[in-house]
């Protein structure tokens, strides 16, 4: 697009940030509003989530490079943040989403009209989501060429609003917010109906669009939509201090569609065994449909958790099942302490395979008293004696989000 609208592209990225006081930096870089959630299971939870809240915002705002604080005497328009916007040109970043922006909106239009191809256009609208995603952490970014941080601090104090804004809304009409993080919000009334939520959706929709007008003369509304209710919902706390951690939960909706955050079933470091155990678990617990029939099915748990441990120590699983997946955060020569990492890189690089900053490699726990971990490759060639205690330890790790649950009734 910058070609196509000849603009002069820098080499490199030349506009630094202009000077703030310690102040203006503590109002304004702040970053994306989370709530600490109330820890618990919960029934009849309505999930909102804003339509690709930050594209959006930089869309409407006019938020780019060069629009910030642009030279033009006659751009007076302020944005939360303080910062002048400019209103005589459509930056270079808003256009390009606004694009994006309005085909991700075809695309939904789409899978509402056409059943037969609804999963084509379902992956495109989701491939769009995703580009669209990184558009904001791309402003943000020191190097990028049409990166600017204000038009960051902007974004997120714009959403800030957004968020605070739907918050107060809900929570007149009744509702009582348990969680919000960023651009989504639970939501609960002990009576409300699907109708009732479905009402609460019109009417957030309807103050939005007169709340929050933007800069920009052809404006992208800015939506909240009903994502789904749960039939049950559990909201975890912190290992350390019990305070509930704002991306950690599971729940099932109504059409029986899980939704994970924060537990190892969603960690790239977890162990396929571990992964197959819990997705078993929350299979159990899919069965339930409201919250005293979840509390029925997590007792019928504990024996899968006694039955993978059978499996760990009967060796009844594949080598491959077990191999724990770690990234090496700097070069494993500069390592000082002795950890799973450094002696699984350092065994690597004995070996000659060199491993890079930023690569991952795959670690097998190991009896012995002078090394933590083996190589997945190496382990394969000089088996040695597992560490089955330490693979147990994980299991019960990975329990303990459905154990917890008991002690917080």
């Amino acid at each position: 697009m910058a070609f196509e609208e000849g603009y002069l592209i820098p080499f490199r990225k030349n506009l630094p940030e202009d000077p703030k006081t310690a102040d203006q930096l503590i109002d304004v870089d702040r970053g994306g509003l989370s709530f600490r959630p109330i820890t618990g299971v919960f029934e009849n939870v309505a999930e909102l989530d804003f339509f690709s809240m930050y594209p959006s915002i930089i869309a409407n705002y006019n938020l780019s490079y060069e629009t910030i604080n642009c030279p033009h005497r006659e751009c007076t328009a302020k944005l939360p943040t303080g910062y002048r916007v400019c209103t005589k040109r459509e930056g270079i970043v808003p256009k390009a989403l606004r694009f994006l922006l309005n085909r991700r909106i075809h695309y939904k239009e789409l899978m509402k009209r056409s059943q037969n191809r609804r999963e084509i256009f379902d992956r495109r609208q989701k491939g769009l989501k995703w580009l669209l995603v990184v558009s904001f952490g791309y402003l943000g970014y020191k190097n990028a060429v049409f990166g600017r941080i204000e038009s960051h601090e902007t974004t997120t104090a714009i959403g800030r609003q957004l968020l605070l804004f739907v918050k107060e809304i809900a929570e007149s009409r009744g509702f009582r917010l348990l969680h919000a993080l960023t651009d989504s919000v639970w939501i609960y009334r002990k009576d409300a109906t699907e109708k009732d939520y479905r009402e609460l959706e019109t009417v957030l929709n309807e103050k939005l669009k007169r709340r929050f007008k933007g800069i920009n003369k052809n404006l992208i509304d800015f939506r909240i939509n009903l994502e789904g209710i749960f039939d049950w919902i559990v909201f975890l706390p912190s290992k350390e201090d019990g305070i509930g951690v704002p991306n950690r939960f599971y729940g099932k909706f109504r059409n029986r569609e899980l939704k994970v955050r924060g537990i190892e079933l969603r960690r790239s470091d977890s162990p396929y065994f571990i992964k197959v155990f819990q997705e078993e678990v929350l299979n159990v617990l899919k069965k339930a449909n409201n919250k005293e029939e979840f509390l029925d099915k997590l007792k019928e748990t504990e024996e899968l958790l006694n039955s993978y441990k059978d499996k760990l120590r009967n060796g009844d699983f594949s080598i491959f099942q077990l191999s724990v997946k770690k990234r090496v955060s700097k070069d494993p020569t500069t390592y000082q302490k002795r950890t799973d990492i450094s002696e699984t890189a350092g065994t690597l690089l004995k070996e000659g395979i060199k491993v890079n900053p930023g690569e991952r490699i795959n670690i097998i726990y190991v009896k012995d008293k002078y090394i933590k971990g083996l190589p997945l490759e190496i382990y394969i060639k000089h088996p040695k004696p597992l560490d089955i205690n330490r693979y147990e330890r994980l299991l019960e790790d990975s329990y303990l989000p459905f154990r917890i649950v008991r002690s917080m009734l």
